[in-house]
């Protein structure tokens, strides 16, 4: 990948003339099954531009109310771009098109924009059912909303579930994507959708401040990561559950392995929750980085590319020697 990112033949980006900005943006549009891509620094930065796109200042969106556009983009949605949300329910992050319309008819909500995240962040990393996803597209599409599908891991639930992105993809009106979330890359996602959405896209990112020049040096690292390390992350889900299985064994957490479906692992203190931002400190020191994520007395581990079986093991004797030294060991 460094090698790539090296080698890159690189332009002004801000003016579409990086040769290797463009090649990215064609494979991505390809494997996503779109007319057209746009590489944007951050995930973050793609779903916002996709907010600017589809709706308007006033309108509605409607989502999950622990979607990450909400618990981490709420800033950027609602005080700069000024668009509102309506929070719904969903099953470990997942919507259901009938629970979602019976809501949006009990509020009288008509929302500019439908929005859901696949996997999704706070659940472990839960996967959509892909004809949850298609019912999905079908009600926004019958109320005159457009749909946009945070995938920020979607590699993870195609590797996961043996569906092609494109199916997945094919659901949305745009969906954005993460080169750095699972695949290893040093920066960048992109979203993507029609010839049209993608044009104006363009513009809203330099709104946004994300006009770019030379980035055909990371846009190269994203390209290496899209060709070469897809395929891979089923390890990161074998080790994710092993990682799942001794925390649950280990006797201090509420944790259930099998909600654990992809690389992300939540788990929450079984007793004295407080104590968890000292037990993420205690970790750290024998070895094992972890983040107190998610709520009081919760936490996140994530396996990822630079974390082989080896690693994994030394992180499992690290955070066992963490539970000793946090909550004495269990009688």
């Amino acid at each position: 990948m460094r090698r790539a990112m090296a080698e890159a033949e690189v332009g002004d980006d801000y003016y579409g003339d990086d040769p290797t900005v463009r090649a990215l943006e064609e494979e991505t549009a390809e494997v996503l099954g779109k007319e057209a891509a746009l590489f944007v620094p951050t995930g973050s930065m793609g779903n916002e531009v996709a907010v600017a796109v589809h709706t308007k200042p006033g309108d509605v969106i409607a989502l999950d109310a622990q979607a990450h556009m909400i618990t981490v983009e709420e800033r950027a949605v609602v005080g700069l771009l000024r668009r509102r949300f309506q929070e719904l329910a969903g099953d470990r992050g997942r919507l259901d098109a009938q629970v979602v319309q019976r809501a949006l008819e009990a509020h009288d909500v008509r929302p500019a924009m439908l929005e859901a995240e696949n996997t999704f962040n706070r659940h472990s990393g839960s996967i959509y059912d892909l004809d949850a996803l298609r019912s999905l597209g079908a009600l926004a599409a019958s109320v005159g909303a457009r749909f946009h599908l945070d995938g920020a891991r979607l590699w993870n639930a195609s590797a996961a579930t043996g569906v092609p992105a494109a199916s997945y993809a094919a659901c949305a009106d745009s969906v954005m994507v993460c080169y750095s979330k699972g695949l290893g890359a040093p920066i960048g996602s992109a979203v993507a959708g029609s010839a049209a959405f993608v044009k104006e896209a363009r513009s809203a990112r330099r709104m946004f401040g994300g006009g770019m020049r030379q980035v055909g040096i990371v846009a190269a690292g994203a390209r290496h990561a899209l060709r070469h390390h897809r395929d891979r992350l089923v390890d990161d889900h074998r080790r994710a559950r092993r990682l799942a299985e001794a925390l649950a064994e280990m006797g201090a957490f509420q944790i259930d392995p099998l909600e654990v479906e992809t690389n992300i692992v939540m788990a929450r203190a079984a007793r004295q929750p407080d104590r968890v931002p000292a037990f993420v400190e205690s970790a750290s020191r024998h070895g094992a980085r972890i983040l107190a994520f998610g709520g009081p007395g919760a936490f996140r581990a994530i396996t990822h590319l630079d974390v082989d079986d080896a690693d994994l093991e030394r992180a499992i004797v690290a955070l066992r020697a963490a539970v000793a030294e946090t909550w004495g060991t269990p009688s």
